[in-house]
């Protein structure tokens, strides 16, 4: 029995419950709507995009966000342990035999567990019914616009044709008893939205194959994404109603887009990041603490400006606030860190992220923190244990990106006492 389970049981024990699992169980979790805090008892806060599909500062009948995603958290890693410990364990032997990478916490190959089960519920009858010179071409347009930036806007506007043509598709593979999962993890790779997921499910088929077979292993995860599903739209669904909305809005809309399988993920994906985004912050946490000097990563999208009309400094990779807009939420941030010791700099895309990483590897004394919302969280954890980074990772409250969530683009923002607490602390 590992510490983290034994701590995690802990924490349960003194709810009062007598498993992990009731402490969120239906009754205990019912959100009754009451004329003074609206439907399903969410107390409003101050409006977000009306496009977002999450929020995170409303307050629900049982408290705030953090709290009930921590507390999830704890019963997660309990529960892994209790359906999983065995196939966890093997995953650890293989990766104490020199087959792959340093160590990571049981808590992060709990949540690859998981995402394993969840991706093949979510994909995996679209992978096993695409035509493999599909899949090809996709890799080789992935590759294109990855690798030469001249060629990126063509190759971005095929992918979004196929991509549409692929949702547009109802596939059915029910009459076949077994997904296929390395043919999963391919077609998961040359989406491109899911590279660095594909990549930790490969280590996951390298190790499981020496101790159990692929029906144990997909009985094994599925049973898991089963559980998790239901319990995670149990605690976390009040901050993730406006996913199926958004959703329908992206089906009916029947746009050709390269973002397609980023903005048309189900709730479910929406839960699993959010938990994985607190899982890797606790693995993390003991090497992130050691480091002296903090930096902070945000969004473009937190600006109360355009890219255009934004002053902000530019050296190189590195892009510091002026303040050249007293309402602007990085320029708060920016003021906070003048007080508190940390620095601040801007990453204006996503698609930025990994040469923004590259930039601080080797760094020994530098940790850093780095903002998103939730469907970027965890594969940007992944880049960072990849390049041997000590980080951890905060929420934005509400997505408000011109590019993929709202069209008139809403400045973002997130919790700055939370910030405080990981840039003094770790998680």
């Amino acid at each position: 029995m590992s510490k983290r389970w034994q701590e995690c049981s802990g924490r349960v024990a003194e709810s009062g419950f007598e498993h992990p699992s009731d402490i969120f169980s239906e009754d205990w979790c019912s959100i009754e709507s009451t004329p003074s805090t609206g439907t399903h008892g969410m107390i409003s806060s101050r409006t977000a995009s009306s496009h977002s599909p999450y929020d995170l500062r409303s307050i629900s009948a049982q408290g705030s966000f953090l709290p009930q995603l921590q507390a999830f958290a704890d019963v997660f890693l309990v529960e892994a342990e209790e359906r999983l410990g065995e196939v966890l364990d093997g995953h650890l032997a293989y990766q104490a035999a020199g087959n792959e990478e340093p160590m990571r916490s049981r808590g992060e190959y709990a949540v690859e567990l998981i995402t394993f089960g969840l991706l093949r519920r979510e994909y995996g009858s679209r992978a096993m019914t695409t035509p493999e010179s599909v899949v090809d071409r996709l890799r080789e347009l992935w590759r294109i616009r990855s690798t030469e930036p001249s060629r990126k806007y063509d190759a971005d506007k095929e992918r979004a044709s196929i991509f549409a043509d692929l949702l547009r598709t109802t596939r059915d593979y029910r009459s076949k008893s077994v997904i296929d999962d390395r043919i999963l993890v391919r077609w998961l790779s040359a989406i491109g939205e899911f590279e660095q997921e594909a990549v930790r499910m490969e280590t996951w088929l390298r190790s499981t194959g020496a101790f159990w077979s692929a029906h144990e292993f997909t009985s094994f995860t599925d049973g898991f994404a089963e559980w998790f599903a239901t319990r995670a739209r149990e605690i976390l669904g009040n901050w993730t109603r406006g996913v199926d909305n958004f959703r329908l809005g992206v089906i009916e809309s029947d746009q050709e887009r390269e973002d397609l399988f980023l903005i048309s993920r189900s709730e479910v994906l929406y839960h699993l990041n959010m938990l994985g985004a607190e899982v890797m912050n606790r693995g993390f946490q003991h090497e992130f603490a050691k480091r002296r000097s903090k930096v902070v990563l945000v969004p473009g999208c937190m600006r109360a400006r355009s890219d255009a009309e934004c002053r902000a400094r530019h050296d190189g990779l590195d892009i510091s606030c002026t303040r050249c807009h007293p309402g602007c939420e990085v320029a708060a941030l920016d003021r906070l860190a003048e007080t508190h010791g940390f620095r601040v700099f801007v990453v204006p895309h996503a698609s930025s992220f990994t040469a923004w990483l590259r930039h601080w590897q080797g760094d020994a004394d530098t940790a850093l923190v780095a903002a998103a919302c939730p469907l970027h969280l965890v594969p940007g954890g992944y880049e960072m244990r990849a390049l041997g980074l000590e980080a951890q990772c905060i929420l934005l409250e509400y997505s408000g990106c011109k590019r993929h969530w709202d069209p008139s683009g809403t400045p973002t923002r997130l919790d700055r006492e939370r910030l405080l607490e990981l840039v003094r602390f770790g998680a």
